[in-house]
């Protein structure tokens, strides 16, 4: 796993930021400028699951630390286990790879097996969003390949769950069956699988209740 400060300002309050597969800090580059002027959070990112490597950080400076994770970063943000304030997640469930929970079995194997660069530009029309042009195709399948054989914890709550309706990845009624479970509060945001053109700060997200 590569990890990324965006902000360290010895701020007391800390975003932990779980990425997409394939994506790296364009997805909320928007987010980060915002905090830049106010200087509200430290914000660290997780990016590239090809393992699930990590050094021992010490986060007991923090007064508040917020967990936010998209798609895939959903799952694998609980290599984690923090005393968090708030856990946010977008568009992923903590079973990923479920015919009832996550993105179907099959067409998750179907997406290894023709990724291609022709299929890449498909997957990023159906999210709204661009996958990392500086990764390899090769490196985009291998980290799909990766998430396929960890066996993290599946069954995990959150505060926030947003569930786009019209995702293409993670089916909208799947989202659903999962989260009916595990979050204290169900928004479903009118967007494809990539949400964050709708907010234009952290704060906007962690102040969702």
């Amino acid at each position: 796993m590569q990890y990324k400060w965006l902000q360290k300002n010895s701020s007391p309050n800390l975003i932990l930021f779980f990425n997409g597969w394939g994506m790296n800090e364009k997805a909320v580059q928007h987010l980060d400028i915002a905090n830049q002027k106010t200087k509200d959070f430290d914000c660290l990112h997780f990016f590239d699951y090809q393992n699930l490597q990590l050094p021992n950080f010490d986060f007991s400076s923090y007064q508040n630390i917020y967990l936010i994770a998209w798609s895939m970063g959903v799952y694998i943000s609980q290599i984690l286990s923090l005393p968090y304030t708030k856990k946010i997640a977008f568009c992923g469930t903590g079973n990923p790879i479920d015919n009832k929970e996550g993105i179907p079995s099959k067409i998750y194997q179907l997406t290894i097996n023709n990724f291609n660069e022709q299929t890449q530009k498909i997957f990023n029309k159906k999210i709204g969003f661009s996958l990392n042009t500086q990764q390899t195709i090769t490196t985009l399948k291998n980290e799909l390949i990766a998430i396929q054989d960890y066996e993290l914890t599946k069954h995990t709550f959150f505060d926030i769950a947003f569930l786009a309706e019209h995702d293409c990845i993670f089916p909208f009624n799947n989202q659903q069956n999962y989260w009916k479970n595990h979050a204290s509060n169900i928004i479903t945001l009118q967007s494809k699988h990539y949400p964050f053109h709708l907010f234009t700060t952290w704060n906007t997200i962690i102040s969702t209740k």
